[in-house]
Formats: structure tokens, sequence, C-alpha cells
């Protein structure tokens, strides 16, 4: 008679933790789109940013999903856009071809036309200096 309860006992577990399974399964699963916004050849998002521009000199490389390129986003180049600066949008993460087209390593990254390059997150007076280098 024990062993008819022990039995029962760990079947009941097994259930119980399957079916716990399955529906955290079925909770979390995200969907990934390949192409989440649509842009443009270069990725702009030009309206909403003002530091983007399609006439800039210095090209700026980054991804939706890069964790600096965001930081860089959020706390360097708004600041230097109400300043009147601009960088070319250049999204990777929507158009790889444009990473390896120039050659780029990691994002974010800026490219002047002569073709220097400064790489990884840039504090503003950093940036400034490089955009003001390469007007």
């Amino acid at each position: 008679m024990r062993k008819d309860w022990i039995l029962i006992s760990i079947i009941g577990l097994i259930l119980i933790v399957g079916l716990g399974l399955i529906g955290y399964l079925k909770l979390s699963k995200k969907t990934i789109s390949v192409n989440p916004s649509p842009q443009g050849v270069a990725g702009e998002e030009t309206a909403s940013k003002n530091y983007f521009s399609n006439d800039a000199k210095v090209m700026y490389f980054y991804s939706d999903y890069c964790h600096w390129c965001q930081q860089e986003e959020a706390e360097v180049l708004p600041g230097l856009g109400d300043k009147g600066y601009k960088v070319k949008p250049m999204n990777v993460g929507t158009n790889p071809a444009l990473g390896q087209q120039y050659n780029i390593t990691g994002t974010p990254t800026f490219v002047a036309a002569n073709g220097e390059q400064l790489v990884g997150y840039q504090k503003a007076d950093v940036l400034q200096k490089f955009l003001d280098q390469h007007k």
C-alpha cells in the first residue's frame, strides 16, 4: 500500500512539473522579426532624431540591438544634435552588407569620408572633436 502512494506521488509530481514547463514555454515565446522597422538603404530614421542626416560627412554604424549604440544615442548624440552636429545613420542590424562594405568590425563605429574610424562608445567631447575634424 505504501509503495502505491509513493508511485502515485511521483507520477503526480512529474505531471505538475511537466504542465508547469509547458505553460512557461508558451508564455515565454518571443517573436523576433528580422527587419523590425522599414528603413531605407542606410537604415535612416532621420525624421525623429535630431542628430541624423543623410548629408552628414561622418557615417554612424550602429545596430538597434547594440547596448553601446543605445547608450551613445541616449547620452551623447542628442546633445551634439542640439549643437548642430549630424551623422549619417548606417544600421548594420537591418543591413549587414553595410558593415561588410565599409569593413566595420563592431558597433558603434564612426567613419569619416577619408576612411578614418572612431570605434566604440565615445564621450561627447571626443566625438565632437572627431566631427569637427571631418566637417
